[in-house]
């Protein structure tokens, strides 16, 4: 054992910072889904991985990109620390409150909203087939039809719409939540329904952890809180079914049966992961005859958002930006992932580095802390949305991809009509409460002066 830590001293350290995030959570009782938490493990955990250096694309971190990671690491907690601070100086409470039916919310009419992104899900499925000829887990190739090289045109995004079909129908989902047995009944066949079909689509892995990751959360704060044991088995779970889906998309390529099988088990799955921080120390340590990305002033940084309007396209092939798939950053062909940090590192430089995790930090542990108390659909979806993205940071930055920006005014949407009306005019009747009431003890003061 002790062999093992000097000749991993990196992994070694990681994975103990990661067993320790686990441990405070079963010691104190503490939410394992709390920003910090989730932001530590995630990271920790997957660094630890990429630093086995199964493959020799992996090198040791650079000076700067240490800085650049640390830095990152320490804002993020660093807003995530003030944001609880400043609700214990208040002395509101900074444990999840238990689920309970929201007052005056239409469940009803929340199931009915979600069939539309549904539907438009459906659509993406037809737009698969009628490129493919059919489902692509029952085609002859799969691994052919889910090359980049394959324009689904605009099919592909409505495809890939599954997992906020499955954010939607998954907070119905829920007898703690929602009372409506009938609305409850069809949100969880449309969630197994959506989950299945999305698979036999399009088998891609983002997808498949998308639906799980929300589910696993939802289940958390609607259902009953995981254990630490329980969150093991579920990693142990997602590297399986991992591997089982690299299998499908590598099963018809060359090599022996031994060979194939050892790079399917441990190959492919390391390098999945350790891509995006090899690819992170090869972007940000470029030298300076290798132009990895022009200088945005920070356009870039917003392209998830002007994805579809026509003038960022036109932007990006005028200035020579680099593609959607970090053709430049590619340390290794093929694997072109990259840890989030470089999105922010390379317009903003170590400001950005501070700047976006603290502010990232903050805000969701404001959202976390107000979840402290009795909470809506829209507060817990939008949680769930926003801290899954914090554990999928290693390998994605939502912002920056259009159709994960277009899912937050959905959510928004739906939620904030299936409030309803008479909801509003509760806020307003008891926001005019506290308004007299304060105005009654203003007069009582002055008259006592």
């Amino acid at each position: 054992m002790l062999g093992w830590v000097v000749a991993y001293p990196v992994t070694s350290a990681f994975l103990l910072v990661s067993f320790f995030c686990l441990l405070q959570s079963w010691w104190f009782k503490r939410d394992f889904f709390s920003p910090m938490t989730v932001y530590c493990f995630s990271q920790c955990i997957t660094l630890a991985i990429a630093y086995l250096q199964l493959d020799k694309a992996m090198s040791d971190f650079k000076p700067l990109t240490w800085m650049v990671w640390i830095l990152g690491f320490l804002s993020f907690c660093t807003g995530c620390g003030l944001a609880k601070l400043l609700a214990k100086s208040k002395h509101l409470p900074t444990r999840v409150a238990a689920a309970i039916p929201p007052k005056n919310y239409n469940w009803n009419l929340h199931v009915l909203f979600s069939f539309v992104p549904f539907f438009i899900f459906l659509l993406g499925v037809y737009g698969v087939i009628m490129v493919a000829g059919n489902l692509l887990v029952f085609t002859d190739n799969p691994a052919r039809w889910m090359d980049k090289s394959v324009n689904y045109g605009y099919y592909a995004l409505f495809v890939s719409s599954g997992p906020l079909v499955v954010l939607l129908f998954g907070v119905a989902s829920f007898s703690s939540f929602n009372k409506c047995v009938a609305a409850r009944r069809v949100a969880k066949l449309m969630v197994l329904v959506t989950i299945v079909l999305n698979l036999m689509a399009y088998p891609n892995r983002t997808g498949l952890f998308f639906n799980l990751g929300f589910l696993l959360i939802f289940i958390n704060f609607l259902y009953k809180k995981i254990s630490p044991v329980a969150i093991m088995l579920v990693l142990v779970a997602a590297i399986s079914a991992f591997i089982g889906i690299s299998n499908l998309r590598n099963q018809y390529g060359g090599g022996t049966a031994e060979g194939k099988a050892m790079n399917v088990v441990v190959k492919l799955p390391y390098m999945y992961v350790a891509n995006n921080y090899w690819n992170l120390d090869y972007a940000v340590n470029s030298p300076t005859d290798r132009e990895i990305h022009p200088f945005t002033y920070g356009i870039d940084f917003f392209s998830g958002v002007l994805e579809y309007a026509r003038i960022s396209n036109s932007f990006k092939t005028s200035l020579g930006w680099d593609t959607p798939f970090n053709d430049r950053i590619q340390k290794v062909n093929g694997f072109n992932t990259v840890n989030y940090l470089w999105d922010v590192y390379k317009d903003f430089r170590l400001f950005g580095v501070f700047l976006l995790p603290f502010l990232c930090g903050l805000a969701l542990s404001v959202l976390y802390l107000r979840m402290c108390k009795p909470f809506t659909p829209r507060q817990v979806t939008l949680y769930t949305y926003f801290v899954y993205f914090v554990g999928w940071w290693f390998f994605t930055s939502g912002y920056k991809q259009g159709v994960y920006v277009l899912w937050l005014p959905v959510v928004f949407f739906i939620t904030t009509v299936c409030m309803g009306r008479r909801k509003l005019k509760a806020d307003a009747l008891v926001c005019d409460k506290v308004n007299n009431e304060d105005d009654a003890q203003k007069n009582i003061a002055a008259q006592c002066e």
